[in-house]
């Protein structure tokens, strides 16, 4: 079980030197960064790598759907899962920006595109996709359609039924609905969990 993030010298000069230059270069990203880095964001990424550790899944090469500033995710997924590769497909550019600076100590291995993802192909093949924020997006079956090529590779997708926020435009009603969402046909695991904030989420690995 994963409890905590390693928070090493490294990372903490890293990440100390990306909070600065964030708020002296791009200060009007500074919310979205502190809204990135709650204790309930931290307990929704502990529990995704513990459960994608314990689903015993072989990846390599990951792909981030709308990953925000990355910095959490990419750093349990390199020091506790051990894969080669992230990369990060944002449609924001200040969160590609600042995500290379929280992660720049993964370089060449971590890396960010903008790209909307719920219009065009990711043009590449990675053998785990993660996205942690359905609720902001189509469903996944959409993805899928468009990227022929992942068709074997390993999904593992977050989303919750709260749907009091504008930007929360596909909400679901239990993990179920959610792997229903994405035509899963192989599902390796299933869950919720009730985060700090008051929020459920729900989880599903599979393919």
């Amino acid at each position: 079980m994963v409890d905590y993030l390693k928070f090493t010298p490294e990372i903490s000069n890293n990440w100390s030197r990306a909070w600065h230059e964030t708020q002296k270069q791009r200060p009007w990203a500074f919310k979205r960064l502190l809204d990135a880095s709650t204790e309930s964001q931290m307990e929704s990424k502990l529990w995704l790598t513990t459960e994608l550790m314990s689903a015993d899944i072989s990846s390599k090469n990951v792909a981030l759907l709308g990953g925000w500033f990355a910095h959490i995710i990419t750093t349990l997924l390199m020091d506790e899962v051990n894969v080669d590769t992230v990369t990060n497909f944002e449609i924001d550019q200040d969160a590609k920006f600042i995500s290379y600076k929280f992660n720049r100590r993964y370089k060449p291995n971590y890396k960010a595109k903008r790209k909307n993802i719920t219009i065009s192909s990711l043009n590449e093949n990675c053998d785990l996709i993660i996205n942690t924020s359905c609720e902001h997006m189509f469903p996944m079956w959409k993805f899928r359609e468009l990227n022929p090529q992942l068709k074997n590779s390993w999904y593992v997708l977050q989303s919750t039924d709260d749907d009091q926020y504008d930007d929360h435009i596909n909400c679901v009603k239990d993990e179920f609905h959610l792997a229903e969402q994405a035509n899963f046909t192989d599902i390796k695991y299933s869950g919720e969990k009730k985060l700090p904030n008051g929020m459920t989420r729900f989880m599903v690995i599979g393919r």
